[in-house]
């Protein structure tokens, strides 16, 4: 049997009763197997294979009250210290704990942060967590929980070193427009201020996307108070991390997750390699598209912050090669005294990956045919002047 990350039912007639939303289904760059329980309700994610029975209701109103309630990705009760929602804090007032060491990571998606945050959280002096401040719809609460994390006294819930994952490369979800706008003037000095500038445009009704609506700038000053030590997640292959990308629609299709870190994970991943994988070919080259587009402009953002604080060069390759150099250097940075690190985090695509992925012949003659033209990874939406 195989599992086809590919597009379903696109085309078809669709109606989701969001405004704004699409009249037909289809699979947006922006929906993400990840979200599938809330980008799934919107006709413009319907048609893409990880909503595929998806247990969600397409029409009215499109979730449940308790979905409704899911559907804000920063919820207090997830979060490990204490919280009073009467505390008036700002970033302008916020302060990093008194010996502690504040930490963010930068990351798009497909990285290796998950297995960088397993590996961290082995330290018995730091904390790391996931991507729990990637959205906010409320300043104040937003920032002020931030602001709660770096300021909480060290202990067992929140250790000296404390940090976070954050999709920051989003930069307010105007990513599309940022983008073309860099390509047409690559000026790195001036990358970060183009992230950091407010989006213009709001997000669809009840759609949440990823570092949304001016997150990062509001996430910017937080850091920025607490003087936190940014660690930029990247990698240089935009082919393997297009594939990483679709192989991660069919893992979630089937094991109902978006990486393999427990047990019961890990066996699901191998059943999935032992019944095999065909991606779109067509879905890795749109991913290999904007990844290439975006590889220079984070990194050029990165740049960018590193005049002005430390930063740390977390290169996913550099990672797989020598792990053992990259966690000594990565502890040190943090603040902390290296260690060996342990993390279950297994990867999705490694070594013998033709093995199971039936079409993976197919889609490198496809990724050396788009890089070979002069304007082969240019994404066709962007308007040249």
């Amino acid at each position: 049997m195989l599992l086809a990350a590919s597009f379903v039912s696109a085309g078809e007639t669709c109606s989701s009763g969001i405004a704004g939303d699409a009249a037909r289904r289809g699979c947006a760059e922006w929906c993400k197997a990840e979200k599938a329980p809330n980008h799934c309700r919107f006709c413009k994610c319907a048609g893409c294979a990880f909503c595929s029975g998806v247990a969600t209701t397409v029409g009215g109103d499109g979730a449940s009250a308790g979905k409704r309630k899911a559907q804000g990705a920063f919820r207090h009760s997830a979060l490990p210290w204490p919280h009073r929602r009467s505390s008036r804090a700002t970033s302008a007032s916020c302060s990093a704990r008194v010996g502690t060491v504040p930490f963010v990571m930068w990351m798009p998606g497909r990285t290796g942060s998950t297995w960088v945050q397993e590996a961290l959280n082995s330290h018995p002096e730091v904390t790391m967590l996931g991507e729990v401040f990637n959205n906010g719809t409320s300043h104040d609460g937003f920032t002020q929980a931030m602001c709660r994390f770096y300021g909480a006294p060290a202990g067992r819930r929140v250790r000296r070193a404390r940090g976070f994952k954050q999709k920051f490369f989003q930069c307010n979800a105007d990513l599309k427009e940022k983008l073309c706008e860099y390509e047409r003037q690559p000026w790195a000095q001036r990358a970060l201020e183009s992230c950091l500038r407010p989006a213009s445009t709001p997000p669809p009704p009840g759609m949440a996307p990823d570092a949304g609506w001016n997150v990062t700038t509001r996430s910017f000053s937080v850091f920025t108070a607490v003087g936190a030590r940014v660690i930029c997640s990247l990698r240089r292959s935009s082919l393997d991390r297009a594939l990483s990308k679709a192989v991660q629609v069919s893992f979630f299709k089937k094991c109902g997750v978006s990486n393999a870190v427990t047990a019961a994970e890990r066996a699901c991943l191998e059943r999935m390699k032992a019944e095999g994988v065909r991606v779109s070919v067509e879905y890795v080259l749109d991913v290999m598209r904007q990844a290439e587009m975006a590889a220079a402009y984070n990194a050029a953002i990165c740049e960018a912050q590193a005049r002005v604080s430390p930063v740390f060069y977390l290169w996913y390759e550099d990672l797989l090669a020598q792990p053992d150099r990259v966690f000594e250097e990565l502890q040190r940075f943090i603040g902390v005294e290296p260690r060996p690190l342990r993390s279950t985090a297994q990867r999705i695509v490694s070594k013998g990956a033709a093995s199971w992925i039936s079409n993976l012949d197919e889609v490198r003659a496809a990724a050396t045919a788009l890089r070979g033209g002069k304007a082969a990874l240019e994404d066709g939406r962007c308007k040249k002047s």
